[in-house]
């Protein structure tokens, strides 16, 4: 309304002032035409007698007044009878300027204390001399009137015009607020125990902010089932040990004279989940560190070969003792890629440890190390029981196990997959997998690699 009202009245403005200077100036060529067609007539006979008789037969304009001076600027004729300066002297600059020797026409229009005038002085020629001079002026009152009637009309149409905007602007305002007044005051009162999708009516803008607030639900909902089973999960988790150790304390506590063997079994059993707990609250804080490590992780380029003969050295005694062929395949030049060391070699050693516990005594272990352009590969492959099918896309899942029953007996938590996950995806890799079940797995590690950064 108010850009509407600024436009309007400098366009307002513009075409008064336009006006203005087109009738006047069209005025003054009437009024000098007037003066002309007088000079004319009375360059034929220059006589008062003559002129006070020729000129009311003549067509005059309007509310003007015509004087009539000799060379001398005595005025011979003067229309206006109530103030007549016939005989005497009249000096004007348009008259002084008609009456030299070549004397030329004259047209002006001003204002004057608020009136506005047109005046014209045309020389009388007679025998290619001057010997005389026509004098008009004329009111601009009429002239005045026309503009101020077209500016009163532009005021009137530019206020309709600024009632209709209004009345369409607020008609809009009102159609367009509807739905998001609608859409914040669900948001508003929608239950704080409870995730509420809206209801989408309109296919326009506000429709498409309502699918995306259903999709963030969506997401939201998703993320609270999942935070959900990860405190139910990880509660389960945590009270298994403490009840086996509350059930162990309570069987001591009960017994009377135990014996020492007796008790050293038992506290044997209570230390083995003490440990568990430990590592499940360890695993837990390494979860916890990777959801943060992802706005502040600083990656150092490192040789990936060096970081696996480590995992190799760590895993070897474990395979030793279950008769494991544990073999670490690196057939490639040193390759340096940016990374967080600890957290990648938990990754990988979490993958190969798992290899190791889910494989047979007197089976295969193998962690080969690739390369092509673009990528660099670790793949760690075991002839183990293998992966279902059905349960393969489970197996980064928090606290998910194939086989809890084995799992527990190899101390598992359930938690090695999902950390390894969540490291890779930060070094913006991602993990295949390929399983038969009854006959091993192979897990690959993919992170990306630029050969000619890494040359420089």
């Amino acid at each position: 309304m108010i850009i509407i009202t600024i436009v309007l009245t400098i366009l307002s403005a513009f075409l008064v002032n336009t006006l203005y200077t087109c009738l006047f100036e069209q005025k003054k060529v009437e009024v000098l035409t007037s003066a002309n067609i007088i000079a004319s007539t009375l360059s034929e006979s220059f006589t008062e007698e003559y002129i006070t008789t020729k000129i009311p037969q003549l067509p005059l304009e309007k509310n003007s007044r015509t004087i009539i001076v000799d060379t001398k600027s005595t005025v011979i004729y003067d229309s206006y009878e109530e103030t007549s300066l016939r005989g005497k002297i009249f000096i004007n600059s348009a008259i002084t300027e008609a009456l030299k020797k070549n004397g030329k026409d004259s047209g002006n229009y001003y204002n004057e204390n608020g009136k506005w005038f047109i005046d014209a002085a045309v020389p009388v020629i007679k025998n290619a001399s001057s010997i005389g001079a026509v004098f008009i002026i004329v009111s601009g009152d009429s002239t005045e009137q026309v503009i101020n009637n077209i500016r009163n009309s532009f005021l009137a149409l530019g206020f309709l015009l600024l009632l209709f905007v209004s009345a369409f602007s607020t008609a809009l305002a009102r159609i367009l607020t509807r739905p998001l007044e609608k859409l914040t005051g669900f948001i508003n009162n929608m239950p704080t125990d409870s995730l509420s999708k809206v209801e989408v009516t309109t296919k326009d803008e506000v429709g498409q902010l309502a699918l995306a607030f259903n999709a963030l639900i969506d997401r939201l909902a998703e993320l609270e089932d999942k935070r959900r089973a990860f405190v139910s999960d990880a509660s389960h988790e945590l009270k298994t040990p403490l009840s086996i150790i509350k059930l162990l304390s309570d069987s001591l506590i009960q017994t009377e004279n135990p014996d020492p063997e007796f008790i050293r079994e038992f506290l044997q059993d209570m230390n083995n989940e003490v440990e568990r707990l430990t590592r499940i609250i360890e695993r837990l804080l390494n979860l916890t560190k990777m959801d943060s490590k992802q706005l502040r992780m600083q990656l150092i380029p490192t040789d990936i070969k060096e970081v696996l003969g480590e995992i190799y050295k760590k895993l070897s005694p474990l395979a030793e003792r279950k008769n494991i062929n544990f073999t670490l395949l690196t057939n490639t030049e040193d390759v340096f890629l940016p990374m967080e060391r600890d957290s990648l070699t938990e990754a990988i050693y979490n993958i190969a440890d798992n290899s190791i516990k889910y494989t047979e005594d007197g089976g295969t272990v193998t962690i080969e190390l690739s390369r092509d352009l673009g990528n660099v590969f670790v793949a760690i492959s075991d002839t183990g029981i293998g992966i279902p099918k059905e349960e393969a896309q489970k197996i980064f899942d928090r606290f998910y196990r194939v086989d809890k029953a084995r799992a527990r007996d190899t101390g598992g938590t359930g938690l090695g997959l999902a950390i390894a996950l969540d490291a890779v995806k930060l070094h913006g890799g991602f993990i295949e997998v390929s399983s038969e079940e009854g006959e091993g797995s192979k897990f690959t590690i993919v992170l990306p690699y630029d050969e000619m950064k890494d040359d420089k």
